[in-house]
This record gives structure tokens, C-alpha cells and sequence, in this order.
């Protein structure tokens, strides 16, 4: 399953906050890959700019960094079972207007498009 949603919902920004509160409990256990390239300068971005992207950390770790203030304007956020496992979901910003959501995780795309009616499939 391959999702996109406007990053933006009658004037207020879906944080990746918001994301893992929605559909997080299907990952809870995976390790967390977090590449950000772009994050709006709000108290509190430094925190998720100095994320390693080769360091896995946990679901738990990244909502506490994440609070719903920051906006990620370009990165990706990955959730594997191992270091070199596949991917199981990929989150994607892109350029602050919306997210990507892959995978294969029946679940989540039923929650998905209950919150998001417009959301969208992509190839």
C-alpha cells in the first residue's frame, strides 16, 4: 500500500507526532531510521536534527522528540525489524505539503483513510 495526504488539514500541519499516534501501535516494536533533511527552525527541531540516521532507536524515543510543534519539511522516517531488514513502514515528507505512507500493513491503510478521506494512492 502506497498512501499520500496533504501535510496540511484546514490550517494546521500533521506533525510526524500526530502520524505515529495514529499508527504506531502496528510498529511498537520495530527500530526506527530517521533521515531528516529539512525541519522548520522550532524550539525543539535541533532535537530531531541531530538524530544519526544509521542509529536505530525506538518508537517511544521518537514520539518524545517529535512533539507536534515540528514541522519536517523533507526526510524520511523508516521502521524495520532489523538493521538490515526491509522496510516494514516508510513515512516520507515531502517538501512540507504532504506525506508518503508505504506499506504492506492492511491496518494501517484503513485508519489511514478514516483520518484522512483524501487521501490518495501512489505509485
Amino acid at each position: 500500500m502506497k498512501l499520500t495526504i496533504p501535510a496540511w488539514k484546514n490550517n494546521h500541519y500533521i506533525s510526524l507526532a500526530e502520524l505515529l499516534l495514529l499508527i504506531g501501535r502496528f510498529f511498537v516494536n520495530l527500530k526506527w531510521f530517521v533521515r531528516i533533511a529539512e525541519v522548520a527552525p522550532e524550539p525543539g527541531s535541533e532535537l530531531i536534527e541531530a538524530i544519526d540516521p544509521m542509529k536505530p532507536i525506538d518508537i517511544f524515543t521518537l514520539l518524545h522528540l517529535v512533539t507536534p510543534n515540528i514541522q519536517i519539511i523533507d526526510g524520511t522516517i523508516v521502521a524495520t525489524e532489523s538493521e538490515a531488514a526491509t522496510p516494514i513502514l516508510i513515512l516520507r515528507a515531502v517538501d512540507s505539503t504532504s506525506w508518503d505512507i508505504e506499506t504492506e500493513n492492511n491496518g494501517v491503510e484503513t485508519i489511514v483513510r478514516e483520518a484522512f478521506p483524501g487521501a490518495q494512492d501512489f505509485d
